[in-house]
Order: C-alpha cells, then structure tokens, then sequence
C-alpha cells in the first residue's frame, strides 16, 4: 500500500473512532479527535460537519455555524447536513435562514416527511402560516401516520380559528400508539370525535377491564357502543362535573357555542311576560349559575341544586341565589310538594333517558298554574323507547315522547320550540326548549 493509500485509511479510522466517541458522549474525547484530525486533513468535511454539531451541543453557536457552513460547500449533496444546518440555525431563532437551509434539504430529497415537518416548523415560527400547513400536510401525505405533523398542523389551524380541524389533527396524533399512560377518557373522546366510534367502544371495554366500577368506562361504553341505558348514573354526573367544573363555563360558552340560558330567557319572556310578579324558583341541575342572570329577575327566592360540589361552589360565586344544595333533582323536587312557581332544567335531561319520574316530581314540586321549562337535545332518527343514549355520552329524545311524558305527568305543554342549544364538531346540536304549565 502507498503512503498516501495508507494515510487515507488511517483518516478513514480517525473519523470512525472519533464518531463514535461522539454518539457516546464523550464530548471532549471526540472534540480533541475531530481536531486532530483536520489538522490531517483540513478539508475533511465529516470531521467538519460533527464538530460544528459538537460545538452547537456546547454552546458555542458561532462556531458551530462557521463548520457547518464550510463542511456543506464542500459535500453540497449532504441533505442530512442541510438539515443539520437548519436545526441549529432553528434553534439559535434564525427561522428565515432554517428554513432556507430545509429547502435546499429538500431540493435533494423531495420525499422526506421529516424535511417538510422541520421546514413547516421553521415558516410557522416565522409566521408564515399558510406555506407551514402546505409543508406539514405534504409531510402527512408521505408519512400518514406522522404524529409531529399531525400536533403541527394543530397549532396552525388554532392559530387560524378554525377549532374544528385543530381538534381533528390533535385526536389524530392522540390516537397513534403506543396508548400506554394516555387517558383512557380522552382517547375515547378522540377516536369519537375522528368517527372511529367502534374504537372508542373498545377502549372503554378496556378501560372496565382495568377498572371495573369506573362509572365514567361504563357510561361511555354505553354511549359508543349503542347499549341501552335509562339514565345517567349519578356518580358518573358526580365525576364528570367536579372535574370540569373549573373550565366549564370557557368551555361551554366560548368553545361550544352553548347558549341555553339566552334561549331560556327569550322563552319565558315571550311566553310569561317580563313583568310576570315575582315567583319561587328551583334552577334544577343548576351547574355553574349559568341561568342564574335569566331566573333572578323573576324570583323572590332562587334554589340552586347540583350533584356536583365543585360546580355548586362556582354558583354560590355568582351570589345569585337564595339556597344551594348538592342533591338529585328528582329527590329534591318530590320532597317538597307545591314550593315552586317556575322549575327550571336547562341542559339536565340531557343525562336522564327515561322522563317519566323527573317530570312526575317536578309536577309534584309546583303549585298550580306554575311553570316548567326545560331542553333537550332531539332525536332525529326512530328510537323505540323515545330516546337513546347518543356516543356523545347524552342522551335525545323524540318530541313525541317529550308530549307524552309531560301528559302522563299531569303537565300541560304550553310551548315546544326547536332550538341548537351547542355545537359540536362544527354542527349544531339539534334540540328542543319546552315550556309546560302545572
């Protein structure tokens, strides 16, 4: 072999050895090694290109930059060094020149999801959002399962106030495995929401399996996967409420588009007057209060009643209300015959299948000629008991078994209206705000 045959493989090994110190850690053995190296061959553009990489790992940018820059004029086909390039000049928040460096990456490699990913990244940071979506759903079109992608394009949509395609991208990534310590609640709640209403199923039988007193596995089970059901059990509705409480009314309001109390509001004063003489008023299932500003106007006495603690606590904030109790509506309104004018249940029936006793109590619970008002969301499609409990986790009814119900009560229907009280998943929620009289 020639000298310069052996000093070719001798640099060849130099740079091996000092990679691998590199790929273990041991920064400052690989540095002197890198040196050494160029020293030999000043123009070795590996030894370059990883101590420029080494050099950004301690910090000392500047440098790091002035290797990487020299190291890709001499290997300009290197897309892995163009990329590299970019990462760093990401990460000192160089964005326009990242990005610039990803597309010369990409101008070699066209089909690299993770190119487009990090060129996305790069033009979203500059605020370049509509090219950042372009970049980042070409990168889910070469890698449909793309989670980095998929979170990317969520932040872009949310940017943009579209929520329902932010939702969407951020259930996809949700849902990619591995599952393991990932909510069991949430990726029932986004495979529901992608359609994927079999595997929601799957995941709550999964989750009984775990745990199987959980009310919140049971009652999901039920609703994804269509088994009949009369009622929501309370330690579902317990649960449920005690934790949203605290973002609840953010949450139904702003992001929901709810708008129960305003539709209950213009109910009662078209159909009762807004000069009506004051009453005693249950707000049934109050929740957070949000009634309360539509039920105080009329009441001289005001009772609030919830399953949940939490939620009882924010109402008792508004300070709106005469007395709040934690209780079961029906419990509370067929303890106490002929105390209220105006029984209010907005958004309550909504966990109640079966009406027959809710309704039957509340008759009980007013005097005559008193009020009823109440929402539910409607049935659109044949149910033979008159409501089914929709994936949703609530449950519809079919108007003609709201008439029923309140007839066998011994309640008059006064009004009957089709109203959207929420959105979801973009679409309004078809529903029905009822009125009937004692």
């Amino acid at each position: 072999m020639s000298h310069s045959g052996e000093l070719e493989q001798f640099i060849g090994q130099a740079f091996e050895a000092a990679f691998a110190s590199h790929a273990a850690g041991r920064l400052d053995e690989a540095e002197q090694e890198y040196r050494l190296l160029l020293e030999l061959d000043e123009g070795h553009a590996g030894a370059m290109h990883y101590l420029g990489i080494l050099m950004h790992q301690r910090g000392r940018h500047d440098e790091a930059l002035a290797y990487l820059l020299r190291a890709g004029a001499l290997a300009p086909h290197e897309a892995d060094w163009r990329n590299d390039l970019g990462n760093v000049l990401f990460a000192r928040e160089r964005f326009g020149e990242a990005a610039a460096a990803y597309r010369e990456a990409l101008a070699l490699r066209p089909g690299d999801a993770q190119l487009w990913n990090n060129c996305g990244a790069a033009l979203r940071a500059q605020g370049a959002d509509d090219e950042a979506t372009q970049a980042c759903l070409r990168a889910l079109e070469l890698a449909p399962g793309f989670g980095a992608a998929m979170l990317q394009l969520a932040e872009l949509y949310e940017r943009a106030g579209d929520r329902m395609q932010a939702s969407r991208y951020q259930c996809m990534a949700y849902v990619l495995p591995p599952h393991e310590g990932k909510s069991r609640e949430m990726l029932g709640i986004s495979y529901y929401f992608l359609g994927r209403v079999e595997e929601a199923a799957q995941v709550c039988r999964q989750w009984l399996e775990e745990e199987p007193g959980n009310p919140t596995a049971r009652h999901m089970h039920a609703a994804y996967a269509g088994l009949p059901a009369d009622s929501a059990a309370p330690a579902y509705i317990t649960r449920r409420f005690d934790d949203y409480a605290d973002s609840f009314d953010a949450n139904l309001v702003t992001h929901l588009g709810y708008r129960g109390p305003q539709v209950l509001a213009g109910l009662l004063d078209a159909a009762l007057g807004k000069d009506r003489p004051l009453a005693d008023v249950l707000d049934a299932g109050c929740g957070t209060g949000l009634c309360a500003p539509a039920l105080a106007p009329r009441a001289r006495r005001l009772d609030g009643i919830d399953l949940s603690e939490n939620m009882l606590r924010h109402a008792a904030a508004r300070a709106s209300y005469t007395h709040l109790a934690q209780a079961e509506a029906a419990d509370w309104m067929e303890a106490r015959r002929a105390q209220y004018d105006l029984v209010s249940a907005c958004d309550v029936l909504i966990y109640c299948g079966r009406l027959a006793r809710f309704f039957a109590a509340a008759r009980h619970a007013l005097r005559a000629g008193g009020h009823f008002i109440f929402t539910v969301e409607a049935a659109r499609q044949e149910c033979t008991d008159g409501y089914f409990l929709h994936p949703s986790g609530r449950f519809r009814h079919r108007r003609d078994y709201v008439e029923a119900s309140l007839r066998d009560a011994g309640l008059e229907l006064m009004v009957m209206r089709e109203e959207s009280l929420r959105v979801e998943m973009g679409q309004p929620v078809p529903g029905l705000v009822v009125l009937a009289r004692a």
